[in-house]
């Protein structure tokens, strides 16, 4: 994160005050548990300068086209159902037992949002070449420096 003094913050600093700061881009990763910045970390921490809250724009990873038709089917199916078992109460209990449409429109409310707006875990490939190539990639990325007490280079 750069610092109050940074020259991008300082130029963030009157958008953030005046609420016109564009939002910082996050990305939701389920392995780690946390977002990651991919763009606007000066954005953030002119946010954080200001004492303001700051816009956010949140990536994540979402449901494939074909297993949320399926999901979608799944959930009018249970909806359907759910009104049928309700028939067939009323008619051994009577019109006064209610149809069900009260318990089973939420119910398959809530499922259908949940299928546009849930987070799906996000995936992970081995990197060809293992660990090996891991610390290769590392030591480049990092000039060679010792980065497992956290003293990561500034860039």
């Amino acid at each position: 994160m750069p610092g109050p003094d940074d020259s991008r913050v300082k130029a963030y600093r009157k958008q953030a005050g005046d609420g016109t700061l564009p939002p910082v881009l996050l990305w939701w990763v389920s392995g780690l548990d946390c977002h990651l910045i991919l763009d606007g970390h000066a954005r953030l921490a002119a946010a954080v300068a200001e004492s303001v809250e700051p816009p956010l724009l949140q990536l994540h990873r979402t449901m494939a086209g074909e297993d949320r038709a399926a999901r979608i089917d799944d959930a009018v199916d249970s909806y359907e159902r759910e009104l049928a078992r309700f028939a067939g109460l009323r008619t051994l209990h009577g019109p006064t037992l209610p149809d069900g449409a009260a318990t089973a429109g939420p119910q398959l409310v809530r499922r259908l949002h949940e299928l546009d707006t849930a987070t799906r875990l996000t995936w992970a490939r081995p990197l060809p070449g293992g660990e090996e190539r891991w610390r290769r990639i590392a030591k480049d990325v990092t000039c060679g420096r010792d980065v497992s007490r956290g003293r990561w280079p500034r860039y």
